[in-house]
């Protein structure tokens, strides 16, 4: 029987023990977590389904994986499990005042998708008072962390799995095991020395808004979302270089401004709460197997970490290649042995 560690219960570490359980036989997983949701960023995250912030991570992978993601999304809507997952699918017009913007290649994973005429771009540009160059709608889905979570951690305990509350400071405090695999996100400059990873600060408003069944996302200097899901609309957003989780007032305002632009009728909308969060940035997401060795101990070690504003979007697609990465360390360590 194998033993795995998992470090960190968000969406990528609660995927990556999924995904290990139903690849690996004969295994036990563990995951070790500071924190669990409803206080994990997951929880913070707009939920959308859609690459972002990914910076030099190769545009192939972020397709592949992203593409996972939304066919398992679809796997779900369609077993009827959408509600109990917190899944909503919806269209979605994303726009951008980029000059070189040009056409996503991940668009070809999803159900549908009409890139925005001039005409329609003028318009946008005049309502929200930026000169927008390029955009899309397409169909997407919301992913609510909050509900997703919970959701994901009943099927791995339901599949055998234990969650133990603990803060690991020390990746060699998990030495005992076969593999252990890295999903702290910011947590992983201090666990691993990776100065790599920093926040990218997020405000956001929820409010109650029902009426919500198109989400819009504007990429801009004045950048600003409105997302809407089963229990409520997320407002945004900052993206700042910074590690402040205190809320501002001067992002309230803007965050509210900008979207009263994009969807008049949320200022009307109950404001049901205010929110900070970090998203875990990195230049590349970090996907790879490593052996840590100190004197004759060595520790084995999948990382999965890094993604930014798409930890959502990336999540399964980079639970599934994780989980292989891990199968593969099991393969070498155990053919070493004979």
């Amino acid at each position: 029987m194998y033993n795995i560690a998992v470090v960190g219960c968000g969406v990528v570490g609660i995927t990556s023990a999924l995904a290990i359980q139903n690849r690996v036989k004969k295994c036990t997983v563990t995951i070790y977590a500071h924190e669990v949701s409803p206080n994990t960023t997951t929880d913070i995250a707009g939920g959308l389904w859609e690459p972002y912030l990914l910076q030099e991570t190769p545009e192939e992978k972020v397709a592949e994986w992203s593409k996972t993601t939304y066919d398992y999304l679809l796997r779900l809507w369609i077993q009827g499990k959408a509600g109990d997952a917190g899944i909503c699918l919806q269209p979605v017009t994303t726009a951008t005042d980029n000059e070189n913007y040009q056409r996503p290649n991940w668009l070809d994973s999803t159900l549908g998708h009409t890139m925005m005429s001039e005409g329609d771009l003028m318009m946008l540009s005049k309502r929200y008072g930026t000169e927008l160059v390029g955009g899309v709608t397409f169909m997407s889905f919301m992913w609510e962390g909050a509900t997703l979570l919970p959701f994901l951690q009943k099927e791995f305990i339901d599949n055998g799995g234990n969650i133990v509350m603990k803060y690991i400071e020390d990746i060699e405090e998990l030495s005992g095991y076969d593999v252990v695999v890295n999903c702290t996100g910011l947590g992983a400059n201090k666990l691993m020395g990776d100065t790599n990873v920093k926040p990218i600060r997020g405000q956001i408003i929820k409010v109650r808004a029902p009426w919500i069944f198109h989400s819009f996302l504007i990429d801009s200097e004045k950048s600003g979302y409105v997302l809407g899901n089963k229990n409520f609309v997320i407002l945004g957003g900052t993206r700042q270089h910074d590690d402040s989780t205190k809320v501002d007032d001067d992002d309230k305002n803007n965050i509210l401004r900008n979207c009263s632009k994009l969807v008049p009728s949320i200022k009307s909308a109950e404001i049901i709460e205010h929110q900070v969060g970090l998203r875990p940035a990195r230049n590349k997401v970090r996907l790879e197997a490593e052996i840590k060795r100190n004197g004759d101990n060595e520790v084995r070690i999948v990382h999965n970490y890094g993604h930014g504003g798409a930890g959502i979007t990336l999540s399964v697609g980079c639970a599934e290649e994780a989980a292989k990465l891990v199968e593969q360390m099991l393969t070498e360590k155990y053919k070493s042995k004979l």
